[in-house]
């Protein structure tokens, strides 16, 4: 299996394509983005930052200021590593620090959740604690919500608008069945999904997919699932273009790597939609054993960059095999 596909298939089963089918925050304390020496035994990528149009590693400063500065920013994770969770956390923090008061845009909860979403924290009581059980977290599919938790301490300390982001499962299943057509020529508008992705980026997706699969579902029988990727990232542009539009000081999408992606992923529709607001998306990626070119991780194979401004790395988590476990998904739906 290869780097990308094990990437794929880990957040296959951890929520990001399946949902197609179906403390302290603080860096500086912990010691963790230090770049000063290499701890014994820790890979020499982990905690460094790719900037991928300098081609060169950078003080993770700057993705911290970069995403201050920007209108709209992308952190996209592996859904069940806890580490990715507090950097996201982080980052907004950074940015609030800066003078920033971003919307906070999830992916994790569909947008038909805003009201119970805005109820609960309309509560004089709320906290992030009792988030997860006020949301319903542990019938939406996700990781535990207790990794998410430092994203919604950060926003609720900084009283950071909290928004749903991705489309309901419902308007996915439709999609899926009978293509974007069913959604009206005026929502397909709005959110942009006539726009043809291009030959490369339409192959791209459908690549993504196929490995995200572990290759175990053939090509044609993946196109209903092009479909409901690009509903699910033209969606969230959507979620972000409106809360920033609502509380005028921009959005930050947490979400999986693979919608932050600038060549099919959310930032594409961002820029069709605005195309003079700022943009910057960061990867968080996972080391791997041997593996020692930043350019070489994430999509980016040495010739051809990642499609991403800057990717994060930190340790991989343990996890079974992604695509054994897939299989065994497979098996037990015959």
């Amino acid at each position: 299996m290869s780097r990308s596909a094990g990437f794929l298939a880990a957040a296959l089963c951890t929520g990001m394509l399946a949902g197609i089918l179906t403390g302290s925050t603080s860096l500086r304390a912990s010691g963790a983005t230090s770049l000063e020496g290499e701890a014994a035994g820790r890979h020499p990528l982990e905690e460094r930052v790719w900037s991928v149009a300098d081609r060169s590693l950078v003080d993770p400063d700057r993705v911290r200021a970069a995403i201050a500065a920007a209108r709209f920013a992308l952190v996209g994770e592996i859904h069940d590593n806890p580490r990715h969770h507090t950097l996201q956390a982080h980052l907004i923090e950074a940015s609030v620090a800066a003078g920033r008061a971003p919307a906070v845009v999830l992916e994790m909860l569909p947008r038909d959740l805003q009201p119970r979403l805005d109820a609960y924290l309309g509560k004089a009581d709320a906290t992030a604690d009792g988030f997860g059980a006020a949301l319903g977290w542990d019938d939406l599919g996700w990781p535990d919500y207790m990794i998410y938790r430092p994203i919604i301490e950060t926003a609720l300390a900084a009283s950071l608008p909290v928004v749903a982001g991705d489309t309901p499962t419902d308007e996915r299943r439709s999609v899926a069945r009978g293509g974007v057509g069913i959604l009206g020529e005026a929502r397909r508008a709005v959110l942009q999904l006539d726009e043809p992705l291009g030959e490369a980026a339409d192959a791209g997706l459908l690549d993504t997919l196929f490995e995200g699969h572990c290759g175990m579902m053939p090509r044609a029988g993946l196109m209903p699932l092009v479909s409901v990727q690009r509903l699910r990232d033209a969606t969230l542009a959507d979620a972000m273009i409106s809360a920033a539009e609502e509380g005028g000081d921009g959005a930050v999408l947490i979400a999986g790597a693979g919608h932050a992606r600038t060549d099919f992923g959310v930032p594409r529709y961002l820029r069709w939609r605005q195309p003079d607001a700022s943009v910057v998306a960061v990867a968080l990626v996972e080391v791997a054993e041997g593996e020692t070119d930043p350019a070489t991780y994430a999509g980016g194979t040495g010739e051809a960059a990642a499609p991403y401004d800057y990717l994060w790395f930190t340790a991989r988590k343990d996890r079974t095999d992604p695509c054994a476990e897939l299989e065994k998904r497979f098996e037990n739906a015959k």
